[in-house]
């Protein structure tokens, strides 16, 4: 038993040995390079959206022009071309206060320089948006002193970055240009036009790059068409008379457009300059809702209108005041005294 036993581990290490022999000698596996070349994963790119609508409505709007008539110089800048702005630029004693052709011959002021058209900015792109391979991205203000993007909140704070108020200061810079909403409907409003927000923004109101308004119509057309509305007449009204001349609540004067070519009623404003006293129509942001027709139709107004009371009714003429009537019995005692 020992011996099968033995015979056996005999038998299984000579296979085992001649296992290592014959692995022994054969050749070493060939290695095999391969070489893999992978293709990189497309990264997908969004396409910029065609903004030459865009250019074309801020080329047809006052951003982007050079008026002789407005100031193009180093001071006036700070607003009309905030890139020409030098804030060391000063106002001069009148007559030369600012560089600006306000009548027939070009004045150079004193303490800022007139920019030729050529070297004009006005308010481009970049002045408002963040470029991004010469597309605008968001909004933003340019500072033209560091050339660095201010952050805003929205389009109205960018607005704001020039049409601001700083009368009053120091450095005898002040400028009027912040617009006043004052006790406008708008502010106030209490409901939604249908689903539509009331304005909230510069924007809601104003082309972002034309800067043209809506018109009244475009938010209020049924309460416009009603019967109701200005009492029945505005079908007569609407040729010759502008929503704001109505619904103004700033305390404008209101009266004939003084444009000779525009024949409608509006808010005006009158100021004294070089020239004397001068009026314009004026776009007033403070709107009621409310009117008062009496605030032109009223008793010896200057253009012959129909007097109304404040709710457009025709006041019944005046009770004639009744002559004295003569006493008979006074006649007789005066005459017996007499």
């Amino acid at each position: 038993m020992h011996l099968i036993t033995r015979k056996r581990f005999i038998v299984l290490g000579a296979i085992i040995l001649l296992m290592l022999v014959v692995s022994g000698c054969q050749a070493p596996p060939e290695i095999v390079q391969v070489t893999v070349v992978v293709e990189p994963t497309a990264v997908p790119t969004e396409t910029p959206e065609d903004q030459t609508e865009y250019h074309a409505a801020w080329e047809s709007g006052p951003h982007s022009t050079y008026d002789v008539a407005r100031g193009p110089n180093d001071w006036c800048a700070r607003c009309h071309s905030p890139q020409n702005w030098n804030p060391e630029a000063t106002i001069g004693a009148a007559p030369n206060c600012v560089s600006c052709k306000m009548f027939e011959e070009i004045t150079v002021g004193d303490g800022n320089v007139l920019i030729e058209e050529e070297d004009w900015f006005a308010i481009p792109c970049e002045t408002c948006h963040v470029m991004v391979n010469g597309f605008a991205t968001e909004l933003a203000y340019l500072n033209p002193i560091t050339m660095e993007y201010k952050a805003v909140s929205n389009s109205t704070e960018l607005c704001e970055q020039c049409h601001v108020t700083t009368t009053g200061n120091a450095f005898g810079s002040g400028v009027d240009n912040k617009i006043t909403f004052g006790g406008s409907a708008h502010l106030n409003y209490g409901g939604f036009i249908g689903e539509e927000a009331p304005p909230t923004y510069c924007v809601d109101c104003h082309d972002a790059h034309t800067t043209e308004p809506k018109q009244c119509i475009d938010c209020h057309e049924d309460d416009i068409a009603t019967a109701e509305h200005a009492g029945g007449a505005y079908g007569v009204m609407k040729d010759t008379v502008t929503c704001m001349a109505c619904h103004d609540a700033s305390g404008a004067d209101v009266g004939p457009n003084p444009a000779e070519d525009i024949d409608l009623w509006t808010t005006t404003l009158t100021t004294v300059g070089r020239g004397g006293p001068s009026t314009d129509a004026i776009v007033s942001h403070s709107i009621v809702f409310t009117v008062a027709c009496d605030r032109c139709h009223f008793e010896g107004n200057a253009w012959e209108l129909t007097v109304r009371t404040a709710d457009g009714e025709i006041p019944p003429p005046p009770t004639p005041t009744p002559e004295p009537v003569e006493d008979p019995a006074a006649e007789e005692t005066e005459t017996t005294d007499g």
